[in-house]
């Protein structure tokens, strides 16, 4: 059951007052008690000197009567009880009882202090009178060993009363100052619980929504600092709030707007947030809650999203007969996953009707093309002063062959169920046998030729002819644009990569054509690219041949062209 702060406090006070007032309460009966019986023990032992001093007379006379008469005399005169004993613990006389009756006393505790020469008490029951009693005994101060003992007695009953007086008085004032400190207890536990109770209903109000709660500041004490710091505390969720409100706003417009569908997966795979264009895909609104593999039904997909989410990913998939362009970008948290679904099933059919107009055309053109290369050779040949016009029919009828070729090339190479033919290359092998294919025309521009490898044999995983190509194509850009100077090739293998670095010092590329050099018909100098013969296509051929070996190919130009080509030892499965 719940205890209110202001019952903790309460009685938290009367425990610690109670407490208190009881420790009190004992101690000052304990110290009265304590205080009321050396007083007694002082005032007999006093009185005892002055009897023995009275008695002495008789003793010295011998006559136990007339000393008995005299004891008797003198209780009755002080009102306390008088006994007269002997060295050997006899009692010669008492001013209550018949000393003849009365056992020896010399074993009493209070007597046999007295008959060492010191002063004596101790309380304890009376058999004879049946109630407590305090005993003093003193000796007779005549000589070092006293020949007799006087011994007072008095009832502890008058001590008590006395005590039970003083404990009534005691007990009242306790009562009085317990009310005191009951009421002062309500006065502080009501000032200190008040506070907190406010703080309380203010903090029920925020949690229920309600951000302008306010507390009111009472003093300046830590509460007051607590009262203080809680208002600061409530206008700045007010705000913060008030941003994140407006900020889901906008957050919920712009999903809205995003025509791609948008999930936003937990680490378990279940969807946190899915946007209009997911449940289109999925075909159904309710999917927060859900696992992703129970909606997008997708081994590729479900490969995709097996934890951890270290870094981003994207693939093509296909979901339900549509092509999606699938992008996974990890949250900062670590704690999930955005995933992205861009339908491009339409571009996927548009570009598959021009990679086929691209190759039926390339088919088309080959054999007039063939036929028209073959005529004009023939022409050129027959001919013993070849025209100038048939000249430029041949070089441009090649170079139309040259780009139908290169589209077919660019066409296979695009294709995605290309596969690549395997095996172990040795690139210090490969790259001479593609050199004497321009020994020729090096000797004709008279360029020189520097290839450097290491020791060690550079053999990395690859498809042997498509490197050729890959080179083939490097070096022939190398040699077509370099008109003096010469070309040099290093071969390296940092780590676990293949690097091939060709560099020339032609005419090299300005800067603002790098970017889109990898274009395919993509030509910097469009007249020195037809008089060369160049179709504008071999750099889009390297690149694809680059990506599809999981590498990169990079181009710098400064006095010069350099084209750096980075390959893995061993293509990743």
């Amino acid at each position: 059951m719940k205890r209110p702060i202001f019952l903790k406090l309460l009685s938290s006070y009367l425990l610690v007052t109670a407490a208190i007032v009881a420790l009190i309460l004992a101690f000052t009966f304990q110290t009265i008690r304590t205080r009321s019986l050396e007083q007694a023990v002082e005032n007999l032992s006093a009185l005892g000197l002055a009897v023995g001093q009275a008695t002495l007379p008789h003793v010295h006379q011998g006559g136990l009567e007339g000393l008995d008469a005299a004891v008797k005399s003198l209780g009755r005169q002080l009102a306390t009880r008088i006994t007269l004993i002997d060295s050997d613990g006899t009692v010669l006389a008492d001013s209550e009882e018949d000393p003849a009756r009365m056992e020896n006393h010399r074993a009493r505790p209070e007597v046999a202090s007295a008959l060492a020469g010191e002063s004596g008490w101790f309380v304890r029951y009376s058999t004879t009178l049946k109630q407590d009693m305090l005993y003093v005994a003193v000796p007779d101060g005549v000589a070092k060993r006293p020949r007799h003992v006087v011994r007072l007695s008095l009832p502890l009953e008058d001590i008590d009363e006395l005590i039970g007086t003083l404990r009534s008085q005691i007990v009242r004032i306790a009562l009085i100052a317990g009310l005191m400190a009951l009421v002062i207890s309500l006065f502080f536990s009501q000032v200190l619980s008040l506070p907190i109770r406010e703080l309380s209903r203010a903090s029920r109000r925020i949690a229920s929504g309600d951000f302008a709660s306010q507390v009111p500041v009472r003093g300046k004490d830590e509460l007051g600092d607590l009262a203080r710091n809680f208002n600061d505390m409530t206008t700045r969720l007010q705000a913060t709030f008030s941003e994140l409100s407006t900020r889901k706003e906008e957050l919920e417009g712009v999903l809205s707007s995003i025509r791609e569908g948008l999930f936003v997966l937990e680490g378990d795979g279940r969807i946190r947030l899915a946007n209009q264009g997911a449940a289109k895909i999925v075909g159904s609104e309710n999917l927060k809650g859900r696992f992703s593999w129970e909606v997008l039904r997708s081994p590729r997909l479900n490969e995709l999203l097996t934890p951890p989410y270290s870094r981003s990913a994207s693939a093509e998939i296909e979901l339900e007969e549509r092509c999606y362009l699938t992008s996974l970008t990890p949250l900062r948290s670590g704690q999930g996953i955005v995933l992205v679904l861009h339908d491009i099933t339409e571009r996927r059919h548009t570009d598959q009707i021009k990679k086929d107009l691209i190759v039926n055309v390339s088919h088309e053109l080959r054999t007039p093309l063939t036929a028209i290369k073959g005529f004009s050779e023939t022409l050129l040949e027959e001919s013993d002063h070849p025209s100038e016009y048939l000249e430029i029919i041949h070089r441009h009828t090649q170079r139309l062959i040259d780009i139908v070729n290169d589209l077919m090339v660019l066409s296979e190479l695009e294709d995605r169920g290309l596969t690549l033919d395997l095996e172990r290359v040795d690139l210090g092998d490969l790259i001479p046998q593609v050199l004497t294919l321009f020994e020729s025309r090096m000797q004709d521009k008279a360029l020189t030729l520097t290839f450097k490898t290491p020791e060690k044999p550079v053999v990395p995983t690859g498809d042997a002819f498509r490197l050729e190509q890959l080179f083939t194509n490097l070096i022939d850009n190398a040699v077509k644009y370099t008109e003096r100077g010469g070309i040099s090739i290093t071969l390296s293998a940092p780590g676990d990569q293949v690097r091939i670095v060709i560099a020339d010092t032609g005419v090299g590329i300005p800067r603002e054509h790098l970017p889109r050099i990898f274009e395919r018909f993509y030509v910097v100098d469009k007249s020195r690219s037809r008089r060369l013969g160049g179709t504008g296509c071999g750099l889009a051929i390297a690149k694809h041949i680059v990506a599809l070996h999981s590498g990169e190919i990079a181009i710098t130009s400064t006095g010069g062209t350099s084209v750096s080509v980075t390959l893995p030892r061993e293509i990743p499965a």
